[in-house]
């Protein structure tokens, strides 16, 4: 083979003037062609308007002519008539579908009622389907009820796979499911999924009873904040599959089944696969009729659980014997820390608070700065720390008035509840995937009833469980 010859710069060939020209049009019309398709992607994100007199007389029609970036509002039908058999398949990303409730109301219903939610072909399997590559969309100011299917899992909200998504200040009842989510066993799939400011409530289908719940996730990571979640029909409140799963400043309550029901999947089986619980009022309904055990961390598909329960400021609230919390997974563990759990005044006695199974360790849960006011033994094996943990049922009332959701602390609970930490002292796993600029520090609010937040009161020390001191309340 030759050598490479190398042309020096006298050897180079000359442009003459007519070839530099049609050199300089070429690049000129490239740049405008990128110009052109810039402007074109811009001029795309625009608003699309639906209801009684708008452009659109169904959410789908809207849905299929929409472009990335776009918004779609929502009018009332005529009357609040709800938008029947509403089926919207999503297939663009970086879509907004936004409700415009009319005078004196609060959501744009939308009812699925008579209406199969098969999955098959274009069919989605809930009321909003985000698929893969929809990332970046947002479906805000809904009611969403009626959708079911031969599955036993139509839903309102379904995140299929899809990253970055958020369902916002809607109510979600009487579905097979509230809001159904999951990945494909990768880290990149289904990441940074939200649910706030949501009202969800008596999903299930009776046909298939305890398989139905508010809420059941899964994939990388997901966050649920400033949210009510209340009665489930059939199965519980919230169950998830989630790599990571956190739950923040939210009401949960009340559930057919396990108020949470944390279990394994692919993704669970990766390091790190935690749960948070912050911040949260926890409450059984007395009269629960199925699985009594409040918090479920653990495995009921023979799946790894490598992660850890971290359940910190929390008020609880359960009357059973049956374990506040239960660890099924041999790599499943446990940190308590700063909650106030509470008998509800019914005087139970050998309350449990945490139980192990199926290869879970008692040696894998720690806690400190706890407060259990009931009839709840001391955990032995466990590494809690007897000096900041108190095991003593009140004599006096812990909450403002229960019997109206109102779990603030009542003023003599508030001076026994009060320790000496800082909330910069308490260290808690990062949501995947959540932008970095979004993250804030523990126990910046604390939930408002119902389906809101307000802040936390600083004060000199914070208080056990979910809310934080009353203006004028000191120790003495």
């Amino acid at each position: 083979m030759g050598e490479a010859v190398k042309v020096s710069d006298q050897e180079q060939p000359v442009i003459g003037p007519y070839r530099k020209a049609v050199l300089r049009l070429a690049i000129l019309c490239a740049m405008t062609v990128t110009m052109l398709s810039w402007c074109r992607g811009s001029a795309s994100a625009g608003t699309l308007e639906v209801g009684p007199g708008r452009a659109f007389v169904r959410i789908e029609q809207a849905n299929a002519k929409a472009r990335p970036g776009d918004v779609i509002l929502v009018y009332p039908r005529e009357d609040g008539e709800p938008y029947e058999q509403t089926a919207v398949y999503v297939r663009q990303k970086n879509l907004i579908f936004r409700a415009v409730p009319g005078s004196g109301a609060r959501w744009v219903t939308i009812s699925g009622k008579d209406f199969d939610y098969s999955g098959s072909g274009g069919t989605p399997r809930a009321i909003f389907q985000f698929n893969p590559g929809t990332g970046h969309c947002t479906v805000e100011g809904f009611e969403l009820t009626g959708a079911h299917n031969h599955s036993h899992n139509g839903a309102g909200v379904r995140i299929n796979q899809a990253n970055h998504v958020i369902i916002r200040s809607c109510v979600i009842h009487h579905n097979d499911m509230g809001v159904m989510s999951n990945g494909n066993g990768s880290p990149t799939m289904a990441v940074d999924q939200r649910i706030e400011y949501c009202r969800i409530h008596h999903n299930g289908d009776p046909s298939e009873p305890g398989y139905n719940h508010n809420v059941y996730l899964g994939g990388t990571s997901v966050t649920l904040r400033f949210c009510e979640i209340y009665s489930s029909l059939t199965g519980h409140n919230v169950k998830s599959r989630a790599h990571h799963t956190r739950v923040e400043y939210c009401y949960v309550h009340d559930s057919a089944n396990r108020e949470f029901d944390l279990v394994d999947a692919a993704e669970t089986a990766r390091p790190e696969s935690h749960a948070v619980l912050m911040g949260n009022i926890i409450v059984k309904d007395p009269k629960c009729p199925g699985n009594r055990v409040v918090i479920h961390f653990g495995q009921d598909g023979g799946k790894e659980h490598d992660g850890i329960l971290c359940l910190a400021f929390n008020t609880i609230v359960t009357p059973f014997i049956t374990p506040v919390a239960e660890l099924s997974a041999p790599k499943a563990k446990a940190s308590l820390v700063g909650n106030l759990i509470s008998d509800g005044g019914n005087r139970q006695s050998n309350q449990v608070l945490v139980r192990v199974r199926d290869g879970a360790l008692l040696q894998g849960v720690t806690g400190n700065h706890n407060w259990l006011s009931g009839g709840f033994g001391r955990v032995g094996a466990t590494q809690f720390d007897p000096a900041t943990n108190v095991f003593r049922r009140a004599d006096f009332p812990l909450f403002v008035n229960p019997a109206e959701h109102d779990y603030h602390l009542a003023p003599q609970a508030i001076i026994a509840a009060t320790i000496r930490l800082s909330a910069d002292a308490i260290e808690l796993p990062k949501t995947p995937g959540l932008p970095e600029a979004e993250a804030e520090p523990p126990l910046a609010w604390q939930y408002h009833y119902p389906a809101a937040k307000e802040t936390r009161p600083a004060g000199k020390g914070l208080t056990l469980g979910a809310y934080g001191r009353s203006p004028g309340i000191h120790r003495p």
